[in-house]
């Protein structure tokens, strides 16, 4: 990533060329964008934009990357021995289904698909830009519950892949495919009360 010199001038050169920048992304796709296209959305030269970011595929990398970190790392999760785990637990699957189910980050998974579906080395990147990051996010929560004795031990990942699983299911597919509509806050509370209820019967902590 482009390290900026820092100076606040150049600081906020830089944040209107990402504002630019995921706005067109979104709207337009990865290819159909361009550097002029930006240039002109954030209020700058086609060479400001090169300055700040080498290329294309580095300003999209940056572009997702504050993007995720905007949503996924706002608030982190810190259990005690006196949390309600349950509740935090429900608290984490609801920011969870709440970001994923944003029409940003719909847009940006349909890209994704775009980038995959052409093999490109951009697909990792971006993949571990938004999707890894969500997914140590819940490895922490699950690391921080396991030792405090809320949940039994297992591999974080595992128990991450397994919540997400429950929640998502095959409907996340047919939303992503535009084949289904995105689901209410009703829906979204019985899918997380229903997922929790099938994670702890496999992780509850013995007495």
């Amino acid at each position: 990533m482009q390290i900026s010199s820092g100076r606040p001038k150049d600081l906020e050169k830089r944040a209107k060329i990402l504002q630019a920048a995921k706005s067109i992304f979104l709207k337009s796709g990865y290819h159909a964008a361009n550097m002029n296209q930006i240039a002109k959305e954030a209020g700058v030269t086609k060479l400001t934009v090169y300055n700040h970011f080498q290329d294309k595929a580095n300003l999209f990398i940056c572009a997702i990357e504050e993007t995720c970190e905007e949503s996924i790392c706002a608030k982190e999760f810190v259990l005690t021995a006196e949390t309600n785990f349950e509740q935090a637990l429900y608290l984490m699957c609801h920011r969870a289904l709440s970001i994923i189910y944003l029409p940003e980050a719909l847009k940006l998974d349909r890209v994704l698909f775009e980038l995959a579906a052409e093999q490109s080395p951009l697909t990792q990147q971006f993949f571990d830009a938004s999707h890894t990051r969500m997914c140590n996010v819940w490895c922490d929560f699950f690391q921080q519950a396991i030792a405090l004795k809320f949940i039994q031990a297992d591999e974080p990942l595992a128990q991450t892949e397994l919540i997400l699983s429950l929640m998502l299911g095959t409907r996340h597919h047919r939303v992503l495919l535009g084949l289904e509509a995105v689901p209410t806050i009703t829906e979204i509370d019985q899918s997380i009360q229903q997922a929790i209820a099938l994670f702890l019967l496999k992780y509850q902590a013995k007495i």
